[in-house]
């Protein structure tokens, strides 16, 4: 892992960004008190960086009425990290996940899901876990109402600098390869 530095602008731009990030260089280096080209030269070494790892728009399902949320406890009969990790890769290409944490406690994985309605749910379940043959047991959870939901990390602007550590960026993969999500070593499972 890397080491960097986020000194008080640094800090106050990712604050900016995460409010709103069509703001223009031009506003956001006024807002700072920098000259617009070192606001860029700030942004690009962040992007590259990778802690701003991208530039959305968040469209909110609930408001316009568009399906519903679960979300799924999921425990796997084989804790292996081979096992875990084959179940991490299955989840990354299924649409309906929208978040999945490798979880400590009673379940192995927490997962936070985006369906049309109860039967895509159902469906979910039939293809993505009963079909897996590795998962012991899960519970579902559905959402009655949000109170509150946001993405942001707010980050103190006081403090002169703030160390964070940055994962290493990834080996360039000759062309042609595909990355394949590496099995955790670390991981430690509790037993239950």
């Amino acid at each position: 892992m890397a080491v960097l530095k986020l000194d008080k602008t640094d800090r106050k731009l990712l604050n900016l960004l995460q409010q709103n990030n069509q703001r223009t260089t031009r506003e956001l280096a006024q807002l700072l008190h920098v000259s617009q080209p070192t606001l860029v030269r700030r942004l690009r070494d962040l992007r590259i960086q990778g802690v701003v790892s991208a530039d959305v728009s968040l469209v909110d399902p609930i408001s316009l009425g568009l399906g519903m949320y679960a979300f799924l406890d999921v425990s796997l009969h084989d804790q292996s990290d081979e096992a875990a990790s084959q179940f991490e890769r299955r989840i990354q290409d299924e649409p309906e996940v929208l978040q999945c944490y490798f979880v400590t406690g009673a379940f192995d994985f927490f997962l936070i899901l985006h369906v049309a309605n109860i039967e895509a749910y159902y469906q979910f379940i039939r293809r993505v876990l009963s079909a897996s043959g590795n998962v012991r047991h899960f519970e579902s959870r559905y959402p009655l109402k949000r109170t509150k939901f946001t993405n942001r990390i707010a980050f103190d602007e006081r403090a002169n600098q703030l160390e964070v550590r940055i994962p290493e960026p990834p080996a360039a993969k000759p062309a042609g390869q595909t990355a394949v999500a590496a099995p955790k070593s670390a991981r430690k499972r509790s037993s239950r």
